[in-house]
């Protein structure tokens, strides 16, 4: 017998082919449509909660005391908003419109209150630096924190500072003149820092609100006339 030459299956008998159990086919699984009540039920809770659950926790997250437990907070609500857009409307273009607008109602809070607190309250008063930190970000980027304290002694809520007199080393022992809330809500800012163009934040914020509350009743509006295009006669 040559080497090398395979051996050959002997074919099935008619009666041993018919024993054999056949594998039944399995149908593709259709993922069931989410019902209207269900998406009238999301939208309203996207549309209205997440917003002010958002600039909330934001506007909290000023206080650099409850900064980081704030901030951790709101993304979470971020993500649990955008995976509750996905319930209204689970296709189509509906969730990069969603994160960009969640990461603004995210980013704007904090910088806008914090401006409108020094401009309402903010007081001018000498700081002396004590102390310089350097940090470098992923782009080799070198930015400057410095520990402060008032030149007159008494005490400051947030000893920390960035910005204008904290430059570098050279900067310790220095005074510079900050602006300071002195009931501690907001963190300490140059004196030299233009609050006046972020006055106009606030009908920005209330502009991005509004831009996501009509984008959940768009989607909501699209997936109900989608369910009765689809329903039967």
């Amino acid at each position: 017998m040559a080497k090398g030459r395979k051996k050959q299956k002997r074919p099935l008998s008619a009666a041993a082919a018919a024993q054999r159990p056949k594998t039944a086919k399995r149908k593709p699984r259709k993922d069931k449509p989410t019902s209207p009540r269900t998406v009238r039920r999301a939208a309203v809770l996207v549309a209205v909660l997440a917003p002010l659950l958002m600039v909330g926790l934001m506007v909290l997250a000023v206080d650099p005391d409850h900064s980081a437990p704030f901030t951790v907070l709101a993304v979470l609500v971020l993500i649990a908003s955008l995976g509750g857009l996905m319930v209204v409307r689970a296709a189509g273009w509906v969730l990069w419109p969603g994160v960009l607008l969640g990461v603004l109602l995210l980013a704007l809070p904090t910088t806008i209150v914090r401006a409108e607190v020094l401009a309402q309250r903010g007081e001018r008063i000498e700081m002396v630096v004590t102390e310089a930190h350097s940090s470098k970000d992923r782009s080799g980027r070198v930015s400057w924190s410095c520990a402060i304290r008032r030149a007159d002694g008494k005490p400051l809520p947030h000893p920390k500072y960035q910005g204008e007199g904290c430059t570098g080393s050279s900067s310790v022992g220095t005074t510079t003149p900050v602006l300071v809330d002195p009931d501690g809500w907001a963190p300490p800012a140059s004196a030299d820092l233009d609050l006046a163009f972020l006055h106009g934040g606030v009908y920005a914020l209330g502009g991005l609100s509004l831009l996501w509350v009509l984008l959940v009743s768009a989607a909501a509006r699209r997936s109900l006339r989608d369910s009765r295009a689809a329903a039967p006669a």
